[in-house]
């Protein structure tokens, strides 16, 4: 298709203000609803490139749509840009901390974003030459990684009239999503006591713990709940000396399970856990706040297919030799063992596993739910199709300073290059191929058609940041 090829070239054309996108953005990290540099950055980018911009959605000031076009099919590219706290690292291959107690990008959304900016900037001008006909939008979408940003703006209608969602994520892999993610609840549970002077604690009533034997309450649940249902937890702080009993403390879970019904079914059960705990130590359990979440994804199989043809098109992502080196002197500080649980964990075929950096395409994965989540329910109302590209080495986990080099490394802006390629390609082939488009939308018909769903977050919720301190 000459077409694609040209949407190719003008990524290639535009790669220079992509990787300097991606740096900025990585030298900038921004944790969940600060996002402020990114979205205005490339707001400003997706401005001056002749799409039509909104920064700042209801409630969500680091938000953006970006749209041009007219017309069906409406083709959405879903971004992100927020990064993780205190994961602040340079980009190389050896641990160095850039600034102390700073953050970084360990999840790589600084290209997962650009990527995307990338693809909707070349479709757009392949619809400016009348090449391809239809409406390209970008969605920046912040806070992802408190599983906030996508489900207040599923809520509040703007993904409303899409014909199909776009997205990809940085991994060590190259690969399509085929099987569901995880389903995942994010909930605040806030005690309130009565303050005293610790030699006289038994005047007062402590909030910090009825939190700790919520905690304890909830590792004994864990028993009686599915295996496959997981809850992780962290105490915020209270702000209170060791002299004083605290009548304020807070404890944030984040619950997981392969099926949304799962977690409906386990969340009432650690409520009542957290009541016992306020009735053993004479606290209120003040609120259950539920800050966000997302259903399992549900999976386009025609999108992933479409993702592998591009993918197979393309040849796989275009590392150099210095890529390769870098890959190496990462893997080089694992173990064997710790390098097969990378590798693993990302479902990397067997026969790769020697390999330090994954250059070849894999269409399929055999796992029957990929052990991630995020706030992707847009998928139980829209076609969504998800890809993985290789950004980091085979071994390296997400969420670690290793990752963090990376994604700000030439390695990662390959990899990402590769990506906005692969999304382009496949936006190409929707608005070019009304049949394809229509094959797209059947399958989700079919595939959601017993599906009832049902917003987390209630009608006047509002995005919250969790303070860990």
């Amino acid at each position: 298709m000459m077409i694609k090829k040209e949407v190719w070239d003008s990524i290639d054309k535009n790669s220079q203000m992509l990787k300097k996108m991606a740096r900025d953005i990585w030298e900038n990290p921004e944790v969940s609803l600060e996002e402020e540099f990114a979205s205005k950055l490339q707001a400003k980018v997706l401005e001056d490139s002749g799409l039509k911009v909104t920064l700042g959605l209801k409630d969500l000031p680091t938000a953006l749509i970006a749209e041009y076009g007219k017309g069906k099919p409406i083709i959405g590219i879903l971004g992100e840009y927020d990064a993780l706290e205190s994961l602040s690292q340079d980009s190389v291959p050896e641990r160095k901390v850039r600034v102390q107690g700073g953050h970084g990008h360990g999840c790589g959304h600084n290209l997962l974003g650009t990527g995307g900016v990338g693809a909707a900037i070349a479709i757009k001008e392949a619809i400016e030459r009348g090449e391809l006909q239809g409406t390209i939008r970008y969605y920046g979408c912040p806070a992802e990684e408190e599983l906030i940003g996508k489900l207040f703006m599923l809520r509040d209608g703007y993904f409303d009239n899409c014909d199909a969602l776009l997205y990809w994520h940085p991994s060590s892999n190259n690969t399509p999503w085929r099987v569901p993610c995880l389903a995942a609840t994010s909930v605040v549970f806030s005690f309130k006591g009565l303050t005293a002077h610790a030699p006289q604690a038994h005047i007062g009533r402590s909030a910090l713990d009825a939190v700790e034997l919520m905690n304890v309450g909830a590792n004994y649940l864990r028993e009686h709940l599915p295996k496959e249902v997981m809850m992780h937890y962290s105490i915020l702080g209270n702000g209170i000396a060791p002299n004083t009993v605290p009548d304020r403390c807070q404890s944030w879970y984040m619950m997981r399970a392969p099926k949304r019904v799962q977690l409906d079914e386990a969340f009432p059960r650690l409520v009542d856990v957290a009541k016992g705990a306020a009735m053993m130590t004479g606290t209120t359990l003040e609120k259950v706040e539920v800050l966000g979440g997302g259903n399992e994804v549900i999976v386009n199989q025609t999108l992933a297919d479409l993702f592998v043809k591009n993918m197979n098109e393309l040849g796989g992502p275009s590392f150099t030799e210095d890529d390769y080196a870098f890959a190496k002197k990462l893997n080089d500080q694992f173990t064997p063992e710790q390098k097969l649980r990378g590798a693993q964990a990302f479902q990397i075929p067997p026969e790769y596993y020697d390999k330090d950096l994954l250059d070849k395409v894999v269409p399929k994965t055999n796992n029957e739910v990929f052990p991630i989540s995020g706030d992707a329910d847009p998928s139980w109302l829209f076609p969504f199709g998800a890809v993985y590209c290789a950004t980091w080495p085979i071994g390296v986990f997400t969420h670690t300073w290793q990752a963090t080099a990376c994604t700000g490394s030439d390695l990662g802006f390959h990899g990402m290059l590769f990506a906005a390629k692969t999304l382009a390609g496949a936006c190409c082939e929707l608005m070019s191929d009304g049949d394809l488009m229509e094959k797209v939308k059947d399958e989700f018909r079919e595939t959601s058609k017993n599906l009832n769903y049902k917003v987390n977050i209630g009608a006047d919720a509002v995005p919250k940041k969790v303070k860990l301190t």
